[in-house]
Parts: C-alpha cells; structure tokens; sequence
C-alpha cells in the first residue's frame, strides 16, 4: 500500500510541473526515497525493550519489562470526551427502561482488557491506532469501548454473580440486535484469566480476557506507529479472525 502512494505521489510531481529543472528532478527525487524511508514499516516482530528501540520511526515488538510507557499508558487509560458522548448517547435511547445496578459484595472485577493469543500464549496488544477492546460494568451498565466506537447496553437482569462468574441480560441498541436483547456471561478460568461469552441476533463472541489489575502478568504487544497510521498486526495471532480491520484507511 505504501509503495503504490509512493508512485502515485511521483506521477503527481513529475507530471504536474512542465517545466522542471535537473536540479529540481533530483530534489523531487530525494523527496520520495526521504518519504519512503520515513514510512517503512517494521515486520519482524520479537523481544524487546523499547529504550533500546529508536521510538522515532515504525516499531512493532514484544514488550516484557512491565514497567515501560507502554504498559503505563494501558493501565493509566482513560475514557475520552469521545467516548463519554458515544455511551451517552446509546445510554440516552436506552434509559426509559429499568436498569440494575450490581452489588460488588462478591468482589468480581468491573473493568476487563482482551487477550490475544500468540504462540499459544495469552498477551495484550497495544494497537497502532486506538485502543484494543476493554469492557467496564458501571451504574447499570455494561461499556464496550474501542477498537472502533464504544457504546453501551443496559443491565436489565442479574441471572449468575458470584466470585467466579456474572451473567447478565442486557437492552441493547436496534442496530446492534434487531430483538434489541443481548447475554453476556464472565467467568474466572485462572487466577488472571477470564473468558467472556457474548450473544444476541447478530454476535455469537468467545472473547479471552484479564482484570485490569493483572495487565503486568502478561506480555505486551507494542505497534507502535508515531508519524503516520500503518496496519494493524492482528492477523499476526492465533486467534486472528478475519472480521479484524488490518489495512490502513
């Protein structure tokens, strides 16, 4: 994809100028091989720790220091005003209809991060562009956030919740269920490993997940990308589903 803007950009400036000097040729010329060096992208993937990476340029690794600014900025996250406008106005079209709230006597986590899967190990991914899905249970609700708009459904019921498990019916959004009804079912496998189960009309999802106070129990996989999007790496995992946006818009 890279390459073709590359020619692309050179067909432009070659043949908009009619007039071009030598010297401004070999400029143009070196504006492009600037321009392609700027944008390669990384591919080989492996351990590292990012103070010894040039964060300057196109990096994707694996981050196992548990302390890098990597790991910060996942546990640190917090929602956006973006974020806030979107729930807020799933929830405005949801509200008329009686809501619970849970009771966290049991002590079950209310703030989850998906895990991902490569070479048969469980890790987190820290996207190029957004964030990888987390989901919260707050005030009677149940929030998907990221990777692309976050939403959410209205608890209407508590069926299961104990310390290993919650099960919970959910009013979710038209566009979203046609029957406007969801389940969705956690349960503890391990001591950081949670499996959810999220089902309506349209989704039938088994998604690995961990609380957010066990982040530094797993490795991390950094894509990150400081000048300019480049694609996602999701693909690069065992449990890659074709569905997952991998391309540059």
């Amino acid at each position: 994809m890279l390459e073709n803007i590359v020619k692309l950009c050179s067909l432009f400036l070659l043949f908009s100028c009619t007039k071009i000097k030598k010297n401004d040729k070999i400029s143009v010329l070196d504006t492009i091989k600037k321009v392609r060096l700027e944008t390669k992208e990384d591919t080989i993937l492996e351990k590292n720790n990012p103070e010894f990476l040039d964060l300057s340029i196109h990096q994707i690794f694996i981050d196992t220091t548990r302390s890098s600014k990597f790991y910060k900025n996942i546990i640190d996250w917090k929602e956006s005003k973006i974020d806030k406008e979107l729930i807020n106005l799933t929830v405005k079209e949801l509200k008329k209809h009686k809501k619970y709230v849970i009771d966290y006597a049991d002590n079950f986590p209310n703030h989850f991060i998906t895990l991902r899967k490569l070479n048969n190990e469980f890790v987190l991914y820290d996207r190029c562009d957004g964030i990888d899905s987390r989901f919260t249970i707050n005030n009677g609700l149940f929030i998907f956030y990221g990777p692309l708009e976050s939403h959410a459904e209205l608890i209407t019921n508590i069926k299961v919740i104990s310390k290993n498990k919650i099960k919970l019916l959910l009013k979710t959004d038209k566009g979203l269920s046609y029957d406007e009804k969801s389940i969705i079912e956690i349960e503890k496998k391990s001591n950081f490993l949670y499996v959810m189960k999220y089902k309506n009309e349209s989704y039938d999802e088994i998604i690995h997940l961990t609380s957010v106070e066990y982040i530094k129990n797993f490795d991390l996989i950094v894509n990150h990308c400081p000048e300019m999007k480049m694609p996602e790496i999701v693909n690069r995992f065992d449990d890659f589903q074709e569905t997952e946006v991998i391309e540059v818009e």
